[in-house]
């Protein structure tokens, strides 16, 4: 969920419930309020009533002015000392509907008896008007609220775009490129931000490139010793003055030189991937690159008896992505396949629309499945590997955003990469 979105909810929310809130309360009070100024008018005309009582005797009270209905009866022996304000409900031969009335009930001692008086008047009037104030409120709310999400939009937004730019330019940040330049801010949190972006992104850089420069080096100069190391080996291999156990020692010494270099080789691919060297892009035909590949480990398929299946259903499929890293991706689940197989079993390779699965006959893994991609995790039981080849391939997806997966099933292993698009 976006920024904006997510504050407009928020301001939203907590406005509709404090708005709920206070509407009861000024609701209750605006009720009070106008109870109360009907029960002070009653009692104004209870002075009004009194007053027609004991002059006219009740001839003519039904036609004072203020009140909507008067009831006035012999009270007997009925004692009360205070007057009585409550609600009721009467029927209006007017509207012919029931409507609310507020009363005012007291003991009128008149001639030696008591009358009870009961004094009417209509709620329906101050009911109306706390029903429009209660509609004007509600349509206050429903305007305040539109203006927080307009405010949001346009004026929030205004304000958070110097934030917004800056992560715009931090997606498109990469370490081979100059470090992210933010424009003056106006806003003190934002120009922080934008000194520490600066700083950081210039530090990736630089580090970026020390770091690779480091490494190039690094290659640079152990292959120089390497290959001399080599040489001199093979050609002490060649003299026919060294002894057997010699031999052996110099044999040791050249095996060690050349996992040497294949391990310094194969350390600086993964680097290099892992810092996206690789930016070169072509449209390769899945199908033919499996073939050529399988091709060129003809021979190593064929010492070992397996047997290959392929079950091409791409219809003509392409990957996008360097020629190298493409040989580089199939030519390492091919070996794995291989070395990692009995002897006499079996590899199938399929293609489908969006995939491409390679499976191999073989004993479980000797090390938990989550490990298998990590780097210098082996199976002990092959010798002569360093642990890198699934290691590069999880980083060749990783680059190109394939997702591979693996299973193990009825002694098959079963690696599957699904691609993007």
């Amino acid at each position: 969920m976006k920024l904006l979105t997510k504050s407009t909810l928020y301001i939203a929310t907590l406005s509709l419930f404090l708005f709920f809130i206070m509407g009861v309360i000024f609701f209750q009070v605006l009720k009070n309020m106008s109870l109360s100024d009907l029960d002070r008018e009653l009692g104004d005309l209870k002075e009004v009533v009194e007053l027609y009582l004991y002059d006219y005797g009740g001839a003519q009270v039904g036609t004072l002015p203020g009140i909507d209905s008067l009831s006035v009866r012999p009270a007997g022996s009925a004692t009360q000392t205070e007057d009585i304000f409550g609600d009721t409900l009467k029927f209006d031969l007017k509207t012919e509907q029931y409507r609310t009335y507020r009363y005012l009930q007291y003991i009128l001692e008149k001639g030696g008896s008591n009358l009870l008086v009961r004094i009417y008047k209509s709620t329906t009037p101050t009911d109306k008007l706390v029903e429009r104030v209660t509609l004007m409120i509600t349509l206050m709310v429903i305007l305040f609220l539109a203006g927080i999400f307009f405010l949001n939009r346009f004026i929030f937004a205004n304000l958070w775009k110097d934030f917004f730019d800056a992560i715009e330019k931090l997606k498109r940040f990469e370490t081979t490129k100059e470090p992210v330049i933010l424009g003056e801010q106006d806003i003190q949190e934002f120009d922080e931000l934008k000194q520490v972006l600066e700083v950081m992104t210039r530090r990736l850089a630089n580090d970026y490139r020390e770091l690779k420069e480091y490494t190039d080096h690094t290659t640079h100069e152990l292959q120089t010793p390497l290959a001399v190391i080599k040489s001199k080996t093979e050609l002490l291999i060649q003299s026919e003055n060294l002894g057997a156990e010699e031999m052996k020692l110099l044999e040791a010494i050249n095996t060690s030189v050349h996992q040497l270099s294949r391990l310094n080789s194969t350390l600086t691919l993964i680097t290099r991937i892992e810092n996206r060297q690789f930016t070169e892009k072509e449209e390769i035909g899945l199908a033919g690159l499996l073939d050529r590949h399988l091709e060129l480990l003809q021979e190593h398929i064929g010492l070992r008896g397996i047997m290959v299946e392929k079950q091409y259903r791409d219809g003509g499929r392409v990957v996008i992505m360097d020629q190298g890293l493409a040989d580089l991706l199939v030519a390492n689940l091919l070996k794995n396949a291989i070395v990692h197989n009995i002897k006499g079993g079996s590899i199938v390779v399929e293609t489908g629309p969006g995939n491409l699965v390679i499976k191999n006959d073989g004993p479980p893994l000797e090390f938990s499945q989550e490990e298998l991609f990590t780097r210098f995790v082996r199976d002990t039981r092959r010798t002569g590997s360093f642990g890198l080849g699934l290691s590069l391939v999880k980083k060749v997806c990783e680059n190109y955003e394939f997702k591979i997966e693996y299973s193990f099933d009825q002694q098959q292993h079963t690696f599957t990469i699904t691609f993007p698009y």
